[in-house]
């Protein structure tokens, strides 16, 4: 089968590009011919801008009807297309989060509901999407993998009973995404009775000098570590350092209507993989990875609850290996490059006829 995949730009190294990139693999190696199209600059500037989008269409309105089915990685793209798009062309796009919770879902629904196919990247954004009442197709959840860990050596287990608390946080520090959990940890790390506890901050953004200053004046500065943006390397390195990943990403609406949240939470799953137990927030895309009480701990977006719970993991350091192996075995099974590849063949060969 011919398939177009359409993309943002694919040079950047975020987790829908990483995905596309997935994506493109599996169709790949089930002997698709893929034409691959993915947005870009062509040159500096305003200029540079508006050239790569005539660029983008233009390859855009050839392939589309040349192809037999079209595969596009981001529904904000989808809409932005759609006028150009052959109207009897079968198409699936995919379904991340943020871009169609709230507010944001009801400009992009029309196009999105000529699809033959919408993919969610969890149950959660699958449930959150048919919150609203639209001729919507079918939707299916296909959750993305970890590419981090691809062909690389899994870190050795944990030992069974730790020394002390090491916890990673993987995440922007962005004025706009501050519900990803920092505030949180800082608050209820200054009303811990202990201080065996140890805290790496990995990550970038407009935030960073506001937490860092937080963290100063709280006097908690020698005992975390911002570490900056990590190449990959480096932060294969963090997971193996560390013994719980904490990031209490917490989903909510805000007064004008926007979402916040996790729509999958790749990192959640890096951090399995390694076999590191997650501390995270109940709602969102990461509790199709995250059981409670098994895999690691589900909080309550308050400090109070992530207060009870960091407490009880330093009651009980040694839980921290248990469910540390759990998380790794209910990743490597459930969540692994052969999952993921099945998933994509099956949705590509069962896609549905009609819309």
């Amino acid at each position: 089968m011919k398939i177009l995949l359409i993309s943002y730009d694919l040079r950047r190294r975020g987790g829908i590009e990483r995905l596309s990139l997935d994506v493109v693999g599996a169709l790949q190696a089930q002997g698709h011919h893929l034409v691959l199209l993915s947005t870009r600059r062509l040159g500096p500037g305003l200029i540079g801008r508006l050239l790569g989008q005539l660029w983008f269409l233009c390859q855009l309105a050839i392939a589309s009807r040349r192809c037999e089915q079209l595969f596009c990685m981001h529904a904000l793209l989808l809409a932005q297309v759609d006028w150009l798009l052959p109207r009897p062309m079968p198409r699936l796009c995919w379904l991340h989060g943020l871009e169609v919770w709230g507010k944001t879902l009801a400009p992009l629904a029309i196009a999105l509901c000529r699809c033959r196919l919408l993919v969610a990247s969890s149950n959660f954004t699958r449930s959150k999407v048919l919150e609203h009442s639209h001729p919507w197709p079918p939707v299916v959840v296909i959750n993305p993998p970890a590419r981090l860990w691809l062909g690389q050596v899994l870190p050795e287990p944990l030992p069974a009973q730790a020394q002390n608390l090491r916890m990673l946080t993987v995440a922007r520090m962005a004025a706009d995404e501050r519900y990803k959990g920092h505030d949180l940890i800082i608050q209820a790390l200054c009303l811990l009775n202990t201080d065996n506890w140890h805290w790496q901050i990995v990550g970038i953004g407009d935030d960073q000098p506001r937490l860092r200053a937080l963290v100063n004046k709280l006097g908690l500065a020698e005992r975390v570590c911002f570490s900056g943006a990590l190449n990959d390397d480096q932060l294969r390195q963090a997971y193996q350092d560390c013994n719980l990943l904490a990031m209490p990403s917490s989903y909510g609406l805000r007064a004008d209507g926007s979402a916040m949240g996790e729509g999958f939470g790749i990192t959640y799953l890096e951090a399995a993989m390694a076999g590191r137990a997650s501390l995270a927030c109940i709602e969102g895309g990461q509790s199709d990875l995250i059981q409670a009480g098994k895999t690691g701990w589900l909080v309550q977006p308050n400090v109070d609850d992530l207060l009870i719970n960091l407490q009880a993991i330093l009651n009980n350091l040694g839980e921290l290996a248990r469910r540390g192996a759990a998380a790794k075995k209910y990743a490597s099974n459930n969540f692994g490059f052969r999952n993921f590849e099945e998933a994509i063949k099956k949705t590509t060969q069962n896609l549905p006829l009609q819309t």
